[in-house]
C-alpha cells in the first residue's frame, strides 16, 4: 500500500481529481462573448482548406454549415475582419463538429468547452512538470501547479476560451519544451520547441517574443565565445526553420500572403475593435487606456497570496540577475550572468517577460474585457510565486517545522481559493479578490464574457410561460441573441431580441453591467422608468446580471 502514498504519486491523485471535476462541470458555462465568432471562423477556414481536396460531401456538409451559421447569426461580424488569426483550436473544432454531425447547438458549444478545458487541463500538469525540474521540489511543484489552474478567472475562463486561454496554455507548453530543450539539446527537443512556438505565434501575434527571445540568449552565448559556436548557430538556424515552416504549414492565412502585404498584416493586430472601456470608475477609449490598466486588472483579479509572492519572487530574480551583471567578468560575459541550465531557463523567462513589457508599453494595443489579452501572463506571475516558494525552501531546509508550517498556511490559501472557485460557480472569470470592496467592484466592468445571458434568457422563460412571444432588451454591449444557442431550440421562436435601440417596449431588459458607452450622453444603457428590477444574482458583492420586468405590460 506504500507505493499508492509516495509523494511522486500525489500529483497524479490530484489532477486525476480535477479532471473529475472537469468532466462534470464543463456544461455549466454560458457562452464566451467571441465564441460564435471563433466557432465562424472555424468553418471558414476548414471550407477554404477543403477546396484543395476531393471530399465532396465533407465539402457539402461544411458549406451547409456555413450557410446556417450566416443564417442563425446574421449580424455576426464578417470573418475577414480577423483572418489573420491562427486556426489551431476552431479549425479543428469545425472538423469535428462536421465529422459527427452534431447538429444541435449545445453539442457543438459542449464540444468545444471540453477541449478548452482539456488543453489546459494538459498546460497545468505541464505546468508542474516545469516547476519540478526547476525546483526539485514535488510539494513545491504541486502547491505552484495549483495555484495554476485554481487562479479562479482563469479556472473559468479555461471551460470557454478558446483563444486567449489556449495561448496562456500554449506558452506554458512552450517554456517547458526551451526547458528540455536546454536539458537534452538532441534535435527532436529543439524541434518541439519550434513547433509550440509556432502554434504560440499563430494564436498571438505576440507569441514572436519566443523566437526573438532564442536569438537573443544565443546572442549572449556566443559574446565570450566559450564552447561549440558551431552547435549554437546551427541550433538556432534549425530552430528558425522549422519555426517557419510550422508556421506557414498550419496558419492557411499566409499560404497566399505576400512579403509586401506583411507590414499591413502587423499592423491589423494592433486595433481590431476600439470600444470604450470603463475602468476604475472611468470611460476610456480602449486604444488610449492607462498603462495601469493590466497591472490593475491582474492586481484586482488575482488570489492575493499569488499577488505578493510573485511581487517577491519576481523582485528576488531580477536582484539576483542584477548581482550577476555588475560583477562580469569581460571574458566571460554569458558564464557570469547566467550559469546552469535552471538558470539559463531564468534569464529565458526574462528576456520573454521584458520584450512583453516592451511591447505593452511602446503600442496603443486595444484592450478591453479585462486581462483577457494578456492571461497568458498568469504562467509568469505563478512561476515567479513558486520561485518565491522555493527560494523560501532553500533558505529554510534544514528546519523540518518551518516546512510544515509553509505547507499547512499555503494550504490554507489554497482552501480559501477553492471556495471562491465554489462560490462564484460558474462565474469565476468574474471574480475579484479580497483587496477590492463593494464600492470599487462598481468601477470595474464584470461579466465580460457575457456568460449570464444564457441563465438570463432560462429566467425570461420562466417568467413568461403565458407569454407566446417574449421581447428582451438589454442595457449592456452584449449580443444577447447569441446566448440562446444553449436554449432548447422549442422556445426559439419564442424569443424575439430588441437590442438596446428598442428597450423600452420590451418585456424584460437584462443587462451585466458591461459597458460600451458612457451612460452619461448615450442613454441606450439606461433603465427605464417603466421597468421594476424582478431578478439579479450577486456573488460575493459582485453583482453579475439583472433582469428588469416592464410593469406596463
Amino acid at each position: 500500500m506504500q507505493i499508492f502514498f509516495k509523494k511522486e504519486t500525489i500529483i497524479y491523485y490530484i489532477f486525476s481529481i480535477y479532471f473529475f471535476i472537469g468532466l462534470i462541470i464543463f456544461k455549466d458555462f454560458g457562452i464566451g462573448i467571441e465564441e460564435h465568432f471563433q466557432r465562424s471562423s472555424g468553418f471558414f477556414w476548414l471550407n477554404y482548406i477543403l477546396q484543395f481536396t476531393d471530399f465532396e460531401i465533407f465539402k457539402n456538409a461544411v458549406s451547409q454549415k456555413i450557410i446556417q451559421i450566416k443564417d442563425l447569426h446574421p449580424n455576426l461580424p464578417s470573418v475577414e475582419l480577423a483572418e489573420h488569426y491562427g486556426v489551431i483550436f476552431d479549425l479543428p473544432m469545425a472538423f469535428l463538429e462536421t465529422f459527427f454531425n452534431l447538429d444541435e447547438p449545445y453539442d457543438y458549444f459542449y464540444l468545444r468547452h471540453f477541449f478548452s478545458f482539456f488543453i489546459f487541463f494538459i498546460s497545468s500538469f505541464i505546468f508542474y512538470l516545469l516547476v519540478l525540474k526547476r525546483t526539485k521540489i514535488y510539494y513545491i511543484a504541486i502547491i505552484s501547479s495549483l495555484f495554476y489552474l485554481l487562479s479562479p478567472r482563469i479556472f473559468g475562463n479555461s471551460f470557454f476560451d478558446g483563444k486567449d486561454l489556449l495561448f496562456l496554455s500554449l506558452t506554458t507548453i512552450a517554456f517547458y519544451s526551451y526547458y528540455s530543450y536546454s536539458e537534452k539539446k538532441n534535435f527532436p527537443s529543439l524541434i518541439l520547441f519550434s513547433l509550440i512556438s509556432a502554434l504560440c505565434t499563430s494564436t498571438r501575434i505576440i507569441g514572436l517574443f519566443f523566437p526573438i527571445s532564442f536569438l537573443l540568449l544565443v546572442l549572449f552565448q556566443l559574446i565570450n565565445k566559450n564552447g561549440n559556436v558551431r552547435k549554437k548557430y546551427s541550433d538556432l538556424f534549425i530552430y528558425l526553420i522549422f519555426y517557419i515552416f510550422f508556421l506557414i504549414i498550419h496558419w492557411p492565412y499566409l499560404w497566399t500572403i505576400e512579403i509586401i502585404e506583411l507590414k499591413t498584416f502587423f499592423e491589423s493586430f494592433r486595433v481590431i475593435a476600439n470600444p470604450e472601456v470603463f475602468f476604475n470608475g472611468n470611460y476610456y477609449i480602449s486604444e488610449y487606456l492607462p498603462f495601469s490598466y493590466i497591472p490593475v486588472w491582474i492586481a484586482i483579479s488575482t488570489p492575493e497570496i499569488i499577488i505578493i509572492s510573485f511581487l517577491l519572487g519576481f523582485f528576488f530574480s531580477m536582484f539576483r540577475l542584477f548581482k550577476r551583471f555588475i560583477s562580469i567578468k569581460n571574458d566571460s560575459f554569458y558564464n557570469d550572468l547566467w550559469r546552469g541550465i535552471r538558470e539559463k531557463f531564468e534569464l529565458f523567462l526574462f528576456l520573454s517577460f521584458f520584450q512583453i513589457l516592451v511591447i505593452y508599453l511602446s503600442f496603443n494595443l486595444s484592450l478591453y474585457g479585462g486581462w483577457r489579452h494578456f492571461l497568458f501572463l498568469n504562467f509568469f506571475v505563478i512561476y515567479y510565486a513558486s520561485f518565491f516558494f522555493y527560494l523560501l525552501a532553500i533558505k529554510f531546509k534544514n528546519k523540518i517545522q518551518f516546512k510544515r508550517y509553509f505547507i499547512i498556511l499555503l494550504s490554507f490559501f489554497l482552501l480559501e481559493i477553492i471556495y471562491k472557485l465554489y462560490e462564484y460557480h460558474p462565474y469565476q472569470s468574474a471574480y475579484f479578490n479580497n483587496f477590492v470592496s463593494k464600492k470599487m467592484k462598481k468601477k470595474f466592468e464584470v461579466d465580460t464574457q457575457s456568460l449570464s445571458r444564457v441563465e438570463a434568457i432560462k429566467e425570461i422563460l420562466k417568467d413568461s410561460q403565458d407569454k407566446t412571444i417574449v421581447k428582451i432588451g438589454t442595457a449592456s454591449w452584449t449580443p444577447l441573441e447569441n446566448g440562446r444557442s444553449l436554449i432548447d431550440k422549442n422556445y426559439w421562436d419564442k424569443l424575439n431580441f430588441t437590442g438596446t435601440s428598442n428597450k423600452s417596449n420590451a418585456d424584460y431588459i437584462y443587462t451585466n453591467y458591461y459597458y460600451e458607452t458612457n451612460p452619461q450622453y448615450e442613454k441606450k444603457y439606461f433603465i427605464p422608468s417603466n421597468f421594476k428590477l424582478i431578478k439579479s444574482l450577486s456573488i460575493d458583492n459582485t453583482l453579475i446580471y439583472s433582469i428588469y420586468k416592464n410593469t406596463q405590460k
